[in-house]
């Protein structure tokens, strides 16, 4: 099954490339939190209230696909009710890795994707 979600608007403090991590949620999340998120509307043909995400599914943005190595116990009920989740990018999963958090398969190959508004998110579930 595959979604598909539209960058609807990219916060200021939204994408740190050393970081590798990036917050998102759907609209009408609150005016601090979309300074720090990427604001992403699901395409009525994927809507998220059937969201499925799992270990070894793919995020597709910019033409770049990366693998999750990890996907937390809250990310598809956040992704539902929120459309909320943090993506850790080029990061191994730590000890105690977050629950609302996919981790991607840590490839220094791999950079962080080029995010834009406008652009599709397309999650992949194998």
């Amino acid at each position: 099954m595959k979604w598909i979600s539209n960058i609807e608007k990219i916060g200021k403090k939204a994408v740190d490339s050393e970081d590798g991590m990036v917050i998102l949620f759907g609209e009408g999340v609150s005016k601090e939190l979309a300074d720090v998120s990427i604001i992403q509307k699901f395409d009525a043909d994927s809507p998220v209230k059937t969201f499925v995400f799992k270990k070894g599914d793919t995020l597709t943005v910019d033409g770049q696909t990366y693998v999750a190595n990890y996907v937390g116990p809250m990310v598809e009920s956040n992704m539902k009710a929120l459309g909320h989740a943090t993506l850790f990018f080029n990061r191994p999963v730590p000890k105690a890795p977050l629950a609302n958090a996919i981790y991607f398969d840590p490839d220094i190959e791999q950079v962080l994707p080029n995010f834009k508004v406008s652009d599709d998110i397309i999650y992949e579930h194998i």
